[in-house]
């Protein structure tokens, strides 16, 4: 995978006329102009749990390279008629293996570093197959999964004390009347 950015507008950034530079804006110091193939993260949802002190987030990323075209041309071209012959399909493969690999590095990257306070969900992971996405035809694969944060933090609103001392009133509010 060439580039991996976050899109934080949701993937509209492949929809403008410019993508190209809207990426570039993300991707500061990168010289050689290249923009594809690419993985955009979009914003995870968080989903808090805190009675265990852990975030689940739901992460979804897109790996997308131009359908027919490639930054050197066309793909695979067909020397009798200058058209691609690399099928949208292989597209889908190609992408799928990235997201893939991806997905695998970051379990290792878990494993490894059990401190960082991440870890794997029991979800499954989902793997959606896209094409004609945005202004530059692209097409490939999207990765939905799930992750654990810890979030065990102290409380910063609240003290002890806050806690100690809150009541609850329990006498009747609203007392029966006779009519």
């Amino acid at each position: 995978m060439r580039r991996f950015v976050t899109g934080p507008n949701y993937g509209d950034e492949l929809n403008k006329d410019n993508a190209g530079e809207v990426l570039k804006d993300f991707l500061k110091g990168i010289s050689d102009g290249n923009k594809y193939p690419i993985c955009i993260m979009f914003p995870p949802v968080e989903l808090p749990n805190f009675d265990t002190n852990w975030s689940k987030y739901r992460c979804r990323l897109l790996f997308l390279t131009p359908q027919y075209n490639d930054v050197n041309g066309t793909q695979n071209r067909n020397p009798f008629n200058n058209l691609s012959q690399h099928t949208t399909e292989q597209i889908w493969k190609d992408m799928g293996v990235c997201a893939k690999d991806f997905r695998r590095f970051l379990n290792m990257l878990i494993e490894k570093f059990p401190e960082a306070g991440l870890r794997e969900c029991t979800s499954i992971d989902m793997i959606e197959r896209f094409s004609g996405v945005g202004n530059d035809n692209l097409a490939g694969v999207g990765l939905t999964f799930e992750l654990d944060l810890s979030i065990s933090c102290d409380i910063e609103d609240y003290s002890v004390d806050d806690i100690n001392n809150f009541t609850i009133n329990t006498n009747e509010l609203h007392p029966h009347h006779e009519h």
